[in-house]
Parts: structure tokens; C-alpha cells; sequence
């Protein structure tokens, strides 16, 4: 989005090794920045979280964005902007932020604080380093499609309240406190296994088609094979589940792509998290013309158990269209 903003293509400033487009950005000596939004009534609702749990959310959220380039986490800053007479606890949600950053070895270090005319918003930005950052732009056609983790609770939990009804405890907290996969993706970078990678924030369907975007390729995914949360599966049917997996969002598992074998020789959990295979990465589906189109929805397929293929697409969250 920032990319379409920016205009056209211009060459990065000294010291930039990767510019907008990608989960973070990257520069010289390892270093990794990635900045994330959070604000009420868009991604919360005071009524559903606490004031701890929104700065602790904020910063998990922001943290994946690390994860996604296999960055290990040093520091944290955070904008909060807070209404007056609002009765925010200020204290409180910096608390968040702070046991946030600490769950992954950072700690914050700086920021800034102010009054707002409107709702409550934080701005956080991330710092990490890593040896060699994993863009979304490596995938290979022959490569595997993989994902951590289950998917749809984040989905799942944002129907409940919305729904006017409240969502399991283990639905709630997965919301309110995300997991960023940092020791994960420092696991499958140590062992060479991603050639691209990134969060799951807007969607199996949305986030893969960036991924096939940025790689210049196409993604076939085996619907059977998305691994979505039980819990989930017996609340919305396997269709509502299934659906909730590709466009609901708010996830923050990690789908990578790998040489074929690559992950098996390193076993079906990973730092604790179980792996799924999903799917493979193919070539490009061409125009009439002959050329590719990029941006197109195609990139992403669904495969039945018959065999057949159908165009899926992206859906996620769009800022912008509502």
C-alpha cells in the first residue's frame, strides 16, 4: 500500500538494502525496522481488551513483522496518543508494551506520549538485526508452501464480540496476546530452510498472494491441508473455519516457502510450533497476451480433493474498503 503511495520506482538512499513492499526494512550491518498502527475502533475495541492487553497486542503485532524476516528482536518504541477524560490507563498500557517486548528479549527504548482529540492509537516500531533477512520476493517455483501453527482464532474471536457475544478464553487470549514466531523463524533461518517468508496478519489468502507478488510466481493451495483451530472448526463449520483461515486475519502464524524436503529433515514441530505443509509454489498464470500480471488474485489457488484448481481471492482486512 505504501509502495502504491510512494509512486513510481526510485532507487533506495545509501545504507537501505530493501525499501517499502516487504514486512520490514532492512539496512546496512543487519539492522531491520518495521512500524504497525494500532488504533481503537479499527483494530480494538476497548470493551474487548484491557488496557494492558492493547499495548501488549500493539507490540506483538509489530514484533511479527521481525519474525517475518527471521530478525532477532533489540528494541521497541511507542507513540501513544490517548483522549482526554477517556480514563485510559496510560500506565497500564505501556505495561503491555513492555511485556511484550520482553517475551521475545527486547526492551523498550524509547518513544513518545500525547494527548489525543479522537480515540486511543499506538504507533510502535520495532528494531531487530539478523545475519540475512528473509524477504517475501525468494520463492521458487518447485518450492513448498508452508504455515505454523493453526489458523482462524483471530477470526474466530472478532465474530464473537462482534456477534454481541463474548469468545472462549483460549479464542480471547490468542487475540488479545499473539505469539510473534521470532524463535521460530531464527530456527528455520539457522537451518537454511525459507528462500521467503512473512506474517500472517490479513489472511492465508491475502498475505500468500503478497508473497506470490513479491516472487514473481504462483501458489497452489491444498484447502484439506490449511491446518485451522479445532475449537474454531467446531464453532463455524469446516466452510466458516475454512474461510475464516484464508481472509480473517489477525493469525500472526509465519508462511514460508522451502526447497522440497527442506523442512521435513528438521521435523513436524519447530521451537514448539507444529508445521503444515499447504501447498507449492508454480509458475506465474500468464494473460493472453503472455505477459504477468502481478497483482492478480489467480496467483493464489485453491485444489480441491477431486484435483480441480479455482482462483481464490485475497480478501483480508483492506483499510480502505470500509
Amino acid at each position: 500500500m505504501i509502495r502504491a503511495f510512494l509512486g513510481e520506482e526510485r532507487s533506495l538512499p545509501a545504507g537501505v538494502v530493501l525499501g517499502p513492499g516487504d514486512d520490514a526494512t532492512t539496512l546496512d550491518g543487519g539492522w531491520v525496522l518495521s512500524t504497525d498502527l494500532a488504533v481503537e475502533d479499527v483494530h480494538f475495541r476497548r470493551g474487548w481488551l484491557s488496557d494492558r492487553e492493547i499495548g501488549y497486542r500493539a507490540t506483538a503485532a509489530s514484533l511479527s513483522d521481525l519474525a517475518a524476516m527471521a530478525a532477532e528482536p533489540i528494541g521497541v518504541l511507542v507513540s501513544l496518543a490517548a483522549p482526554r477524560g477517556a480514563r485510559v490507563d496510560v500506565a497500564a498500557v505501556q505495561q503491555g508494551v513492555t511485556e511484550a517486548a520482553a517475551s521475545v528479549g527486547a526492551q523498550v527504548i524509547g518513544g513518545d506520549l500525547s494527548r489525543s482529540p479522537g480515540p486511543l492509537f499506538l504507533d510502535v516500531v520495532v528494531l531487530g538485526r539478523t545475519e540475512q533477512a528473509i524477504s517475501r520476493a525468494g520463492a521458487r517455483v518447485g518450492d513448498e508452501l508452508w504455515v505454523s501453527g493453526t489458523l482462524g482464532t483471530g477470526a474466530a474471536a472478532l465474530l464473537a464480540w462482534e456477534e454481541g457475544g463474548r469468545p472462549s478464553e483460549p479464542l480471547r487470549r490468542r487475540f488479545a496476546r499473539p505469539t510473534p514466531r521470532i524463535g521460530l523463524a531464527r530456527a528455520l533461518a539457522t537451518a537454511g530452510v525459507p528462500t521467503a517468508m512473512l506474517d500472517l496478519s490479513d489472511g492465508l489468502a491475502g498475505d500468500a498472494g503478497h508473497l506470490a507478488a513479491a516472487s514473481g510466481v504462483g501458489l497452489v493451495i491444498v484447502d484439506d491441508s490449511i491446518p485451522v483451530d479445532e475449537e474454531v472448526l467446531a464453532l463455524l463449520g469446516r466452510a466458516g473455519a475454512l474461510g475464516a483461515a484464508l481472509h480473517g486475519g489477525e493469525d500472526y502464524e509465519l508462511l514460508f516457502t522451502a526447497p522440497a524436503g527442506a523442512v521435513e529433515g528438521l521435523g513436524s514441530v519447530v521451537d514448539g510450533v507444529p508445521l503444515t505443509r499447504i501447498g507449492r509454489v508454480v509458475a506465474p498464470r500468464a494473460r493472453d497476451d503472455g505477459t504477468y500480471d502481478d497483482d492478480a488474485p489467480p496467483l493464489v489457488l485453491r485444489e480441491g480433493a477431486d484435483g480441480t484448481t479455482r482462483p481464490v481471492g485475497r480478501g483480508g482486512f483492506d483499510h480502505w474498503s470500509v
